[in-house]
Order: C-alpha cells, then structure tokens, then sequence
C-alpha cells in the first residue's frame, strides 16, 4: 500500500516545531515579556479608551438631544471627550475623599488596641456557650486578647513597612507616573479618531482575511456587546447597590456609611463574588467602633443583598452578560488566578462572549440538521 508523503511530512513538521518552541520556551516566554511590557502603556491606553468611550457617547447622545446649532456641533467630540474625563477624575476624588479619610481613623483604632477592651469584647462574646468553648482551646481571655493584640500589630506593622518602601521608592512611581501619563494620551488620540480608526480596521479585515472577514466581524460584534453590556449594567448595578448601602447604614446609625457605601459599590465591580469582599472589609471598620453594630450591619447587608439579587440585578443588568452563574464564578475563580483583579473583571465578559459563540454555533449546527430532515 502506497502511503501519502504528507501523511508523514505533516506530523514529522509538527513534531519539530513542537519541540523547538519547547527547546526555545524560556527566551521566548522572557522575548513575549518584553513585548508585553513595551506595549503595556499602549494597550492600558486602549483599555481607558473604552470604558471612556461609554460615558463620551452618552454625553455625545445628550449634546445631540439639547443643541443644534451648527457651529457648536463642532466642538461636539471634544467637549465631551473632556466632560467624560472630568466625570472619572471627579469620581476617584470623590472615592479617595471619603473613604481616607475613615480607613485613617481606622488604622489609628487598631494601632490604639488594648488589651483590656479586646478582654471586654470577649467576655461578650463569650455568652455564647459554643463561642466559648471555641475560644477555651486558645487560653485565658487575657492570652487571648494578647494574641489578638499581637497579631494586629504584626499585620499594621507589616502594612506601615510596605506602604512605606513604596511611597520611598521614588524611580518607580516616575515610571508608574509616565506609563500613566502615555496610556491617558493615547486613549485620547483613540477617542478623537475612533471612527477613522474603525474604518481602517473593517478594511483590513475585508481586505486581507477574504472569506473568513465575516466571521471576525460577527466576533468582534460580540466581544463588544458584552463587554459594553457588562461594564454598563455592573456599574449600574453596583452603584445602586452602594446607594442603598450608604443610605441603610445612616438609618441605623452605623459608623462609616459612605465609606463602606463606596466600597461595596467599588468591590461589587466583579460579579457574584464582589459584594463579599465589601461586606468583609465593611465589618472589619465598623468592629473598630462597635461589636454590636457590625453584627447589625452583618444583618442588614444580607437582607439587602437578597433584595438587591432577586429584584434589582435581573431588571438592571438582566441578559446583558448572558452567562450562568455558575460559568460566572467559574470565570472570575480563572480571571484571579491569572491576572488578579483586571483578570477577574475581564474574564466574565470573555467568558460570556464565548459562551455566545458556542451557543450561536451550536443554534446554527441544530437548524441545519432539522432543515436536512
């Protein structure tokens, strides 16, 4: 039996070229690397370009709707280029003024600990029968409240060091400050010429990828429609969420209401999981001031957040990410792994996008196969 030379050329190729990236995994990863890093400032840049584009175009909508005069629409695209900026940096002034100030008064709380007020909070606890017996394994309420003591200390001593090895080291905050700088110009010049540039890439596509260029624009559709329809509805959603935290919260009287309003809002970013790590920082401040009022809070934030699950996620963000749970907490348990934060917010729409494709194909493949019936 005659046997086809490509039978054998191909495998034996792809054994080689395996083998080479193998041979060649480590200067290629370091090469990548630098890639990356090069173009970092540039791909941030694109990254800011988009979530601002969001807030441009709604200003854009609002201009369009309020002023027709000819010479005004001219300045249409910057004007709210700039409002669209304004809008973030009031934002991240307005997050650093409220909440600073609290996580000081926080910090200097824990750093003036006591041993004796952390004795008084355990003889409350301590009622608890099976509290109790928990806490007997590790002593005395005297031992116990040393080790807490102790252990506080340790933490903010640890933070004080790394914070401070931070603000002293000066070359890399330049470096920080410039790479900053270079992705906030770039994500301008994208957002002045976003149209030209879209047409320059639906040409290139259309150009140089032939029959395969619809199928790369329905990708790109894709991508676009979920990220927009997640960084849309989760802001949305979490800033409703840290509204009615914050307003909760000064209704009875618990301390650092617009504190922990704005972190919630800021931690319920990340889809299923974010609204926790906000609750756990929240009562981590408020044990500062007061037991009874964190487990008040504790309380109060589950109630709400079962409202907030069953009431106001489905009508505000509803099929905009378009993914299960449980594909979501899938995601975000990947998207930490591998790039922490960005990774976790990332993730979910990419996720959702190619839980789309699937699902699309999948629609295609089941109508040809009825319609071959």
């Amino acid at each position: 039996m005659k046997i086809k030379k490509s039978y054998i050329a191909y495998p034996v190729l792809i054994f080689f070229i395996c083998f080479a990236i193998l041979a060649n995994w480590s200067a290629g990863a370091n090469f990548i690397n630098t890639i990356l890093r090069a173009l970092s400032p540039f791909i941030t840049g694109a990254a800011i370009a988009y979530i601002v584009n969001i807030v441009m175009s709604a200003y854009e909508r609002l201009y369009d709707k309020f002023i027709s005069l000819p010479i005004l629409l001219k300045v249409k695209r910057p004007l709210s280029m700039i409002l669209a900026y304004a809008t973030f940096v009031f934002v991240v002034f307005l997050i650093f003024t409220i909440v600073l100030p609290d996580l000081i008064a926080s910090v200097r709380s824990l750093l003036s600990i006591n041993p004796k007020d952390i004795q008084a909070v355990i003889r409350t606890i301590q009622n608890n029968k099976l509290v109790s017996k928990v806490l007997a394994t590790f002593g005395s309420d005297a031992q116990l409240s040393k080790l807490i003591s102790g252990y506080s200390r340790q933490i903010l001593n640890q933070f004080l060091s790394v914070l401070t090895n931070v603000l002293t080291s000066v070359t890399s905050i330049a470096s920080t400050l410039i790479s900053i700088f270079v992705s906030i110009v770039f994500s301008m010049y994208v957002l002045a010429s976003k149209e030209k540039l879209s047409r320059q890439f639906n040409l290139l596509v259309d150009t140089y990828l032939g029959k395969y260029a619809k199928t790369v624009h329905y990708l790109v559709e894709i991508l676009h429609r979920r990220f927009h329809g997640f960084f849309v509805g989760q802001t949305l959603e979490a800033m409703i969420l840290g509204t009615l935290t914050a307003a909760g919260m000064s209704l009875l009287h618990i301390p650092y209401a617009a504190t922990v309003g704005v972190m919630i809002a800021f931690t319920a970013l990340i889809p299923v999981v974010g609204p926790y790590i906000g609750v756990t920082i929240g009562t981590i401040l408020i044990l500062t001031q007061s037991l009874s009022q964190a487990l008040v809070f504790v309380v109060f934030v589950v109630l709400l957040q079962q409202f907030e699950g069953n009431v106001i996620y489905p009508r505000v963000v509803g099929s905009s990410i378009g993914l299960p749970s449980m594909w979501v907490l899938l995601a975000i348990t990947v998207g930490a792994a591998l790039g922490g934060i960005v990774g976790m917010l990332i993730a979910v729409p990419i996720l959702a996008s190619i839980y789309q494709i699937i699902k699309d194909h999948v629609y295609k493949k089941q109508t040809q196969k009825n319609q071959e019936n």
